[in-house]
Order: C-alpha cells, then structure tokens, then sequence
C-alpha cells in the first residue's frame, strides 16, 4: 500500500471557503485547538463546509497517478497535541481531516491513520524526537513513500525530511504544493542530500586514502564515472595489482575532465611494471637495482597511508617487505651483487660473485652465515663495512626490531593483534624515546633518493578533490 506522510497546519482547513487561522478585527487569533474542537463535535454535518486547501490537490494528484492501481492510497497525518494544551494544537484538524478526506475521496481509494506529536511544533530538538518515534512504528508498502513539505512548522519539516531520508532512503519522494497552485512539486530534495552525504563520506575517504571505499560512494552519488576509475585504480595500485589498475586508469582517460592525470597515473604504473618484469626476467643473474627503485618509493607511499590510517597489522606487514626489499637494494646498488630470488636461495650468478671473494667467505665462515640462503643477516653483512651505509644501517637495524614483532602476530608465525603502542614501544626501545619508525622511513627514502612515486596518493587525492569541487560548481 502506498503512503502519503503529512505534517497537520493550521493552514490545513477552511471553513465556507475561509482559513480558520485567521485573526479578527483587533488582531487576536482564535484558538485553532478550541475552533476544531467545536467543529468536531457537529458531526458529519459541518463535512460539506470544510476543505483542505493543501492536502486535497496532493491527494487527488497522487490518485489520478495512480488512477490503475487498486490498492489504496494509506494517509498518515501527523498532528500536535502538546502538554499542556497549546491554543494551535493541530490534534483535532487532524481528526477532521480524517473525517473530511474519508468524505471527500471514494473509501476504496484512500485510508487514514493519525498520530500525535507531544512537544513544542516550533522547537527542533523536540520534533526531531518525536517526528522519529512516529515514523519508526510504521509499516510502509510498495514504494515510493510521499512525504508533504507543505505544511506544519520548519521544525516538522526539517524533521520529516532528515528522518524519512535515515528510514527510507531512495523510497521516498518529497512533494511541495507551491502558493496558489492546485498541481504539486515533487522535489529533488532527497537526491541531492543523498548526494550530499554520499559526497562527503567520498571525500573523508579520500583524505584517508582509502580509495577503494571512496569509488563506491562516488558511484553512489552519480558523480562522471572518470572519477570513480581513477579511485579504484589506486586501490588497486596499493594492493599492487598493476594490471587491474591500468585496465581501470585507461577507462578514465576517456573524460577530458581526467585525461592527463590518468596519462600520468599510467606512466607511473608502466614504470612500476617494468621494473618488476626486469626483475622477474634479470634478477638473480646480474644485479639491477634501478629495478628496485620505483618499486621501493612505491612501498613507502604503501606504508604511509597504512601507518595514518591505524593499519598497524599491515603496517608491519608491509614493513617485513620493505626491509628486505631495503637491503637487498643496498646490496645490489653498492656491490653489484645479485641477491634477488623468489625463493630465498642463492643463484648461479650469487654464487659466481661469492666464490670470487675468498674474504668475505671467510669473515662469513666465522659469523657462521649460509651464503647458500640469501638472508637479512647475509644481506646486512655485506655492507656492513661501507661507511657511507652507517646511517642507513643503524635505520634498517632498528626496523628490524619490527620485523620480529611482526613474527609474533597474526601477520607473522603468532596470533597476537597489533595496537600502535606495542609498535612503538618496541621501536622506541632501540630507536630512543622519541623516534618514529614511519618518520625514520621516510627520512631513510628520501636520503637515498627513491624516487617520486612515494607521494602519489596525496597527489591523487588533492586532484580528485579537485574535480569533484568544480564539478559540483557546475550542477549549480
């Protein structure tokens, strides 16, 4: 059954063609409560007298819609009846109406019901409580459900809209019967505060970076789709699915509105790819640490957006790559020394560049290290005696102290959670009280000039930001 939701006035009723709420010749104004209150008591009678200048056209236009539909229009009016009794209470003119629409319309077609609304009409906080408590006890039909914007007071209105938004969603459709005319509006009202919510979760996603969530909502919101490609390309850039996030960036560069910025998302996105075929295809034969490069500065923009954001698992998951990832670059970029494999074991061409420094293999011997497994112990070994890495080590060596807190936890070999705390206090205890192991990340990345690709999602952010405000100018 379909649903009419309106608001009881003291505008709602005429009496032989004049509204009741009317003021007399010394400008007092009767008592609407008392006024009602004696019509109701006539009886049927005084039915033939009444009208309603403000229910009536939205009634009959909602039924001449509905002209083939034969389940009945159901009306809910909500009327005031405060404590103690207000001299404009509307609980008897609803009554009335009841009676009049009844009258008025065959039976078949419309039914009635009433609700009270205990509280000051005029305050907001009170509507808002009471309008909420009348809407949760019903029990809509087929959709869509019409709400009058007509009459009662801003508060009731205000209420009615915020509520009827929360319970129904996209159900709902607003109406407002503009002054002197017989033919009602149905408003836009509802998409655009939808659209408005849904633009302002978009964008609190975005400032956290979480563009997977932010895609959603701005398909939601019925925003170009360009904007939302370019949102879920970068989720799918952090989750390092290269392939899927092209797929997806070239779909946005087919706006003119995204064009340059989805080009230059796609150069980066060749750039990462390519380094990681050459390591797939070159590492482990022959050292190539620009392959190394891109992908690294990508993991600190992965790292950053994890440690602002309170994912401290992933965090520490994606700090347990980074360290390897780290030295393995140090390693490649300082000695020349093959050190990449897929499965931890030394390759031809490793073991070619160890067997050629009897030295080191002897050093190694005496530390008891495998040069067979290309460990971090190994790896740290290695340059351990480069003096312009000092710094650089002392960084790697206190992250280590991260990555055995992360053998603990559920992204390691345990099933300890992760809070913050626990994170820095076990680096502050290596570090010193002060530091911060994403500060100290950072410094390390842009020491050894990674790159720009750490910087790509607030890049990003700001440009989607951006289109979605001139965008927005433009609906206007």
């Amino acid at each position: 059954m379909p649903m009419l939701i309106a608001c009881v006035g003291n505008s709602d009723l005429m009496l032989d063609g004049q509204y009741l709420a009317v003021r007399n010749h010394i400008g007092q104004l009767p008592s609407f409560r008392e006024q009602t209150r004696a019509l109701l008591a006539e009886g049927d009678t005084i039915l033939s007298r009444l009208d309603a200048p403000l229910l009536r056209p939205l009634v009959a236009w909602l039924l001449d819609r509905r002209a083939k539909d034969q389940t009945p229009l159901q009306i809910v009016l909500l009327a005031t009846d405060q404590d103690p009794p207000h001299p404009q209470d509307t609980v008897f003119a609803a009554q009335l109406l009841e009676r009049w629409l009844l009258a008025r319309f065959p039976q078949s077609s419309v039914a009635c019901a009433r609700d009270k609304l205990s509280g000051n009409p005029s305050d907001y906080d009170a509507m808002y409580r009471a309008i909420r408590r009348v809407l949760q006890t019903l029990k809509p039909g087929e959709p869509p459900i019409y709400l009058s914007l007509t009459a009662g007071t801003p508060a009731m209105t205000f209420a009615l809209t915020v509520h009827a938004l929360d319970l129904f969603g996209s159900h709902c459709s607003f109406l407002y019967l503009p002054r002197g005319s017989e033919t009602p509006r149905e408003l836009r009202v509802r998409r655009w505060l939808q659209q408005a919510a849904l633009l302002a979760d978009a964008r609190r996603e975005l400032q956290r970076g979480e563009f997977g969530r932010a895609a959603v909502l701005l398909r939601q919101a019925g925003v170009p789709n360009a904007f939302a490609q370019l949102a879920e390309a970068a989720d799918h850039r952090l989750a390092y699915h290269f392939e899927e996030a092209t797929t997806t960036a070239k779909q946005a560069q087919r706006d003119p509105r995204t064009r340059s910025v989805a080009q230059e998302f796609l150069r980066e996105l060749e750039e990462l790819e390519a380094a990681r075929r050459l390591l797939d295809e070159k590492g482990g034969q022959q050292a190539v640490p620009h392959a190394y490069e891109p992908l690294l500065s990508e993991l600190v923009a992965n790292l950053r957006l994890a440690w602002e954001n309170d994912r401290e698992a992933d965090f520490l998951a994606r700090l347990y790559r980074f360290h390897e990832a780290m030295l393995r670059w140090l390693v490649e970029e300082q000695l020349a020394a093959p050190v990449h494999t897929s499965s931890g074991d030394a390759t031809p061409a490793f073991r070619r560049w160890w067997n050629a420094r009897p030295e080191l293999q002897r050093r190694a011997a005496a530390r008891n290290l495998n040069p067979e497994r290309i460990t971090r112990p190994l790896l740290d070994f290695l340059i351990a005696d480069i003096p312009a890495l000092k710094r650089d080590r002392e960084v790697l060596r206190n992250l280590n102290r991260l990555t055995q807190l992360r053998s603990q936890t559920i992204v390691g070999h345990g099933f300890l959670g992760v809070r913050r705390d626990d994170i820095l206090k076990a680096y502050r205890n290596v570090a010193g009280p002060q530091a911060d192991p994403m500060r100290d990340v950072e410094e390390l990345a842009q020491r050894l000039q990674l790159g720009t690709h750490a910087d790509w999602p607030q890049r990003l952010r700001a440009t989607l930001l951006e289109l979605l405000t001139a965008w927005e100018a433009e609906q206007e």
